[in-house]
């Protein structure tokens, strides 16, 4: 059978690399196959970043800064920040080309029980838990909808508005649609890898529009100066910039960051892309300034048309400026964009999420029927099947505040520590092939900067924090049963179940006897 691994037209040997060791099964099973191009690496970061972050996050940003300015600046450095992650990933991806993302960079720098770590807060809570937030948003959203159309005259911004959807819209109506919303998702995902891929396309294409019409609809009502009381008119650029606190300005950051999550995606799928060495800098490069800039101009928009009141408190900002700017049913229409949006992120989440579950399955870090393929449609249908699982108890639980917190303190823990495996790697593996080497300045920034995120929550938030790194600590003993000690493990029960078995023997000719 010919393996993609082993392709000929591969400038970028994998032959050069030593793999993880697989047991001989493994290794003569059938792998994920080289499929996925510039253009459909570009989709899945751009759809991965782009989605419900540019339409919740704003408000919390701003009412963290407080001002026009400085809660733009705390967007592009925000940006900034993802961009030079995703570049450190940059040479890690193209140095080890392999599906798996952070768990191969981890294993190989520090060993199994970091990757193992990772796997399991990744597998348990951070890929279910974040998939849950973006599809109860995209229910929320859809349920706004349908409350617009039954309430079609009624301000939005008002009191009024806000105690009537919560009259009309049941509980559990945006639970019901996040839960079909991942059925359908995770469905496509087991028939096809290309279908998947295809839809992401689409969809990144209606969220990059959807920006660029927030974004220029915003900016020529700014300059038109039609819209009286917006949040440029009523707040100077900076004011209170030496007055906000610092947890204040955690929580900004916090916010925007989220907004940006989704850079490293497409180390997750290294392993599939037809030219990883070529492709994977560039995708970056040109992927993630657009959706900095995307961003940046969509949060003038919102800052150029609505009140600092609106603004502050509002969860749904892209129907209030669609509302404010086209009407009620601008509303509606930009609130069918943002649905869009979070079924594209949706979408790539859940298509990279399998992708860790396979890796740590083939690693033997879970069951090996984890880290199998569909014979028929080569796609990791068994991985699907836990994804699914562990994300509908996150959906049914639904307290996705307290795990945007724990969310930060994990995801930016391991951030720090997959960018400095590069740093390891280049001491400890020097002769490894890199076809792309970002400057040595960028991952120790980035390692600064990451660890001051991952430290400030324990001095703004102790409890949650804490309750994050238990988390992290609770997969050390699993990790001692699952892979370190699992050889001596297994080795007792079957000494044990000789010993007894030869006892029943030993009965038994006594009896006869």
């Amino acid at each position: 059978m010919h393996h993609a691994n082993r392709s000929s037209n591969s400038v970028f040997s994998l032959e050069s690399i030593p793999m993880i060791p697989l047991t001989q099964t493994q290794a003569r099973a059938p792998e994920l196959q080289k499929k996925v191009t510039f253009v459909n690496g570009l989709g899945l970061v751009v759809g991965s970043m782009i989605g419900s972050g540019l339409f919740s996050s704003p408000g919390p940003v701003f009412e963290a800064t407080g001002a026009p300015g400085t809660a733009l600046l705390i967007w592009l450095i925000s940006g900034l920040l993802a961009l030079s992650g995703a570049l450190c990933y940059a040479e890690l991806g193209t140095m080890l080309p392999m599906n798996g993302g952070e768990s191969v960079y981890l294993g190989r720098a520090y060993g199994s029980l970091v990757a193992f770590v990772f796997e399991f807060v990744t597998i348990a809570v951070q890929k279910p838990g974040s998939v849950a937030i973006v599809c109860i948003v995209l229910g929320e959203y859809v349920s706004r909808i349908a409350y617009h159309t039954y309430f079609f005259q009624v301000p939005h911004d008002s009191d009024a508005a806000v105690e009537m959807a919560d009259s009309v819209i049941p509980d559990f109506l945006p639970k019901v649609i996040a839960l079909v919303t991942l059925l359908l998702l995770s469905g496509l995902h087991a028939v096809s890898v290309r279908a998947g891929i295809h839809v992401q396309d689409v969809l990144t294409v209606i969220k990059v529009l959807t920006a660029v019409i927030i974004a220029v609809t915003g900016v020529v009502m700014l300059a038109k100066g039609t819209m009286q009381g917006n949040s440029f008119e009523s707040t100077p650029l900076f004011a209170g910039f030496d007055a906000i606190s610092f947890g204040q300005y955690t929580i900004a950051f916090y916010s925007g960051l989220w907004a940006y999550d989704g850079w490293n995606n497409l180390n997750y799928v290294s392993g599939e892309m037809k030219q990883p060495h070529r492709d994977l800098p560039r995708v970056i490069i040109f992927g993630i300034p657009l959706v900095i800039v995307s961003y940046l101009l969509a949060n003038v928009a919102y800052l150029g048309v609505l009140r600092p009141q609106v603004l502050m408190h509002t969860n749904t900002v892209a129907m209030d400026f669609g509302k404010k700017v086209f009407g009620p049913l601008g509303g509606i229409l930009f609130a069918v964009s943002v649905a869009l949006s979070c079924f594209g992120t949706a979408n790539a989440s859940i298509f990279t999420g399998a992708r860790i579950i396979y890796v740590s399955a083939k690693q033997g870090h879970l069951p090996a029927f984890l880290g199998t393929l569909n014979t028929k449609r080569q796609t990791p249908t068994t991985a699907l099947i836990l994804q699914l699982v562990l994300t509908t108890v996150f959906i049914l639980v639904g307290s996705f505040r307290a795990l945007v917190n724990f969310y930060s303190v994990c995801a930016w823990l391991f951030y720090f520590l997959a960018v400095l495996s590069l740093l390891v790697l280049r001491y400890k593996e020097p002769e490894l092939k890199r076809p792309y080497r970002v400057w040595l300045s960028t991952p120790i920034l980035f390692c600064l900067v990451a660890l001051f995120l991952c430290t400030t929550p324990f001095i703004e938030a102790p409890l949650s924090s804490l309750a994050a790194i238990g988390f992290v600590l609770l997969a050390v003993p699993i990790w001692a049963l699952q892979v370190k000690y699992r050889a001596a493990i297994n080795g007792w029960i079957e000494r044990i179940y000789d010993t007894n078995r030869r006892r029943g023997y030993q009965g038994m000719e006594m009896t006869e006897s």
